[in-house]
């Protein structure tokens, strides 16, 4: 009976820390997968943002995107009927170069931040050389994200409005890109196609003028997302 007593008291001892062995062994486990998964986060580190320029939360709804820009231009005439000073060639249908000028535009657009956003720009040409001269411009425009966040690509269709030196109007339509060096600031250029109505002639009673210009300046931007 004593031996059969020993053996039932070890054998109740075995069975009482069996619990407690569970337990040693299930935290040891949790430490294991805790320190594997820390050597594997150093492994992988996390992409650090790079707080020079700011990239819009693809994931975030539409969105209010203002801007501004600020250029200087240049450009060719297609047809010079006033035989202008700037003359690059003999007759009226020879190219010659417009007034060198600055360009001031301001807009909005709405739409998804990895998407095309839909709006609205304006545009303030004025002459930086010879007689005063003025354009004003209302354009529809696209704008849209590419790459890592950095370049803007844009084209806008709008109607001119000549307000100096004779009321007169045409049409005009653009296309650019912008190249973000911080948050708010880039560098940009557009090509801007147009075609000008211009008074008659003893050829023709109504001149119509097509100019291919350059810009290249400074691009302003401020985003809203929500």
């Amino acid at each position: 009976m004593r031996i059969s007593g020993q053996f039932l008291g070890r054998r109740g001892l075995a069975f009482g820390l069996c619990p407690l062995w569970l337990v040693l062994l299930h935290v040891r486990s949790a430490r294991a997968q805790t320190t594997t998964a820390s050597v594997a986060d150093d492994a992988h580190p996390e992409p650090q943002s790079d707080e020079r320029y700011h990239t819009p939360i693809a994931s975030s709804p539409d969105y209010w995107h203002s801007f501004a820009s600020l250029s200087l231009g240049d450009g060719l005439r297609f047809n010079n009927p006033y035989r202008l000073s700037t003359e690059l060639g003999k007759t009226s249908e020879s190219l010659s170069l417009t007034a060198a000028y600055y360009d001031l535009g301001l807009g909005v657009v709405r739409g998804p931040p990895d998407g095309l956003a839909h709006g609205v720009v304006l545009h303030l040409s004025v002459a930086a050389q010879g007689i005063p001269q003025e354009v004003l411009s209302v354009s529809y425009i696209g704008l849209e994200r590419v790459g890592n966040g950095r370049t803007i690509l844009f084209g806008r269709f709008g109607l001119p409005i000549i307000l100096q030196p004779d009321l007169s109007g045409g049409l005009e339509t653009a296309f650019g890109a912008a190249f973000m060096v911080s948050s708010g600031i880039g560098l940009q250029s557009e090509l801007v196609g147009s075609l000008y109505y211009g008074a008659g002639t003893l050829d023709h009673s109504v001149t119509t003028i097509p100019v291919l210009s350059g810009e290249i300046g400074v691009f302003f931007d401020y985003e809203v997302l929500k």
